[in-house]
């Protein structure tokens, strides 16, 4: 027999949590475990992920492109103090760097990450 409490708590579960069942062909649900292993999660999971994502507008970033993109910003970041130990010399010693090609270099680097991003996230 159910306890009341119990009771209570599926209907309020019944109520708050919706379920759906989707038909995937065996390719489509071959992809999705893939994809789904690369994450770390089971194929439903990594469905509502999607699904959230979409209602929230927000690209889904695999966590493998997360990482990349996370190292990139490591990177970046050392170039940045490395530009700044620069000036910081040339203001010490009053020695002229030429800044222009310091911001092509940052430039190209920018660009290069922006086509990396782009490419991999319309994997």
């Amino acid at each position: 027999m159910v306890s009341a409490k119990r009771k209570q708590y599926l209907d309020d579960y019944v109520d708050q949590r919706k379920r759906i069942n989707i038909s995937l062909s065996a390719d489509e649900f071959t992809k999705v475990s893939y994809l789904a292993d690369l994450n770390h999660t089971k194929p439903t999971s990594f469905i509502a992920q999607l699904v959230q994502h979409h209602l929230n507008k927000s690209p889904f970033i695999s966590s493998q492109l997360q990482n990349e993109i996370k190292e990139m910003k490591y990177l970046l970041r050392n170039v940045a103090n490395n530009i700044n130990q620069i000036a910081h010399r040339s203001n010490t010693l009053k020695v002229m760097v030429d800044e222009r090609d310091l911001l092509m270099e940052l430039k190209k680097l920018e660009d290069g990450i922006a086509t990396f991003i782009t490419k991999e996230a319309n994997k």
